[in-house]
């Protein structure tokens, strides 16, 4: 992977756990704290090194959660307002405050590459002293978050999504739950729904898992779906690790079907999951490859876009 797609990669996946954390406040501005919870969440070397040193999501989200009340104390305000679950996915209009967006454009200059390290450097730097304060409530100091930074920038982070097949694609994610937990839920068919945005609801038909495509987005707009598409069969398929998962259109004779698989392995503070997204070409069509071949840039992107999405998806069910 270039230099200039994993920075975007890395920003668009720290962009959408940040904004989720930022949504459980009812706030739509993502700030630097916000950042320090989305690298907690990270699967690449950034979140490894905080999660090794104890900083995972649970105990950041408390110690934000006391600096905050701490703060509002000291001006005389009395906090009663508990965060809720994570709206992001439902809502609209968020945005990065100038702190955090000043910190994300750092990781991406003074030669840095964008990373998740870069950026978890990046935010140390921060001169607000927020970072300090939070770093402190949790026992840890900013050098250490550096030599352990420093140990482990010589490895590569995860590289998975540049696989050769222009319809098939790999993405790492972290989850906040043992694997044994993780693997449960996604092994569920009923809990689909909830990582899957495609599939609204899913019922047990004649034997077989059937679910009806989305009819409206979270803002209650109507989704258009074409004919033959309403209906989706969901049929476990075999994996020789993990679980994996085949949707097909059992009304459209010609339509592709998609695979998903999933591999769980313990990590430091929960599980690296693994999640492989493929179409595979229905049997009666035949490929245009000088076709394929332009619209690779397109696939790929269409192809993140869905598997970042089914990440948010598992990993909201844990948070």
């Amino acid at each position: 992977m270039s230099k200039l797609t994993r920075a975007a990669a890395t920003a668009h996946t720290l962009s959408l756990a940040a904004m989720e954390e930022a949504s459980r406040y009812g706030t739509r501005d993502a700030g630097i704290e916000h950042l320090l919870l989305a690298l907690t969440l990270d699967a690449d070397l950034g979140g490894q090194v905080l999660r090794s040193l104890g900083l995972g999501l649970d105990p950041v989200r408390a110690a934000i959660d006391e600096e905050r009340a701490t703060q509002l104390a000291a001006l005389g305000v009395d906090v009663s307002h508990e965060p809720s679950r994570i709206v992001f996915h439902e809502t609209a209009g968020y945005d990065w405050t100038p702190q955090a967006l000043a910190v994300l454009n750092r990781a991406n200059t003074r030669g840095r590459d964008g990373s998740s390290i870069a950026v978890l450097r990046s935010l140390l730097d921060e001169p607000s002293g927020t970072i300090d304060a939070l770093l402190a409530q949790l026992g840890v100091t900013k050098p250490e978050v550096t030599a352990a930074l420093d140990r482990v920038e010589h490895l590569p982070d995860t590289d998975v999504t540049g696989a050769s097949e222009i319809l098939r694609r790999m993405h790492d994610a972290f989850v906040p739950a043992p694997p044994a937990e993780v693997e449960a839920f996604v092994a569920n068919p009923t809990r689909i729904p909830e990582w899957e945005p495609s599939i609204e609801s899913i019922a047990l038909t004649d034997g077989r898992w059937e679910g009806r495509s989305t009819s409206e987005h979270p803002d209650g707009r109507p989704v258009e779906i074409r004919d033959g598409f309403h209906r989706q069969l969901v049929e476990p398929a075999e994996s020789e690790v993990g679980t994996t998962w085949r949707f097909s259109y059992p009304d459209a004779a010609h339509s592709n079907t998609r695979v998903v698989g999933f591999r769980c392995e313990p990590a430091a503070g929960g599980t690296q999951l693994r999640i492989t997204l493929a179409w595979e070409r229905a049997a009666t069509r035949r490929p245009n490859r000088v076709r394929s071949f332009l619209l690779r840039p397109v696939f790929r992107v269409l192809m993140y876009t869905q598997l970042t999405q089914i990440a948010s998806g598992i990993t909201r069910a844990f948070r």
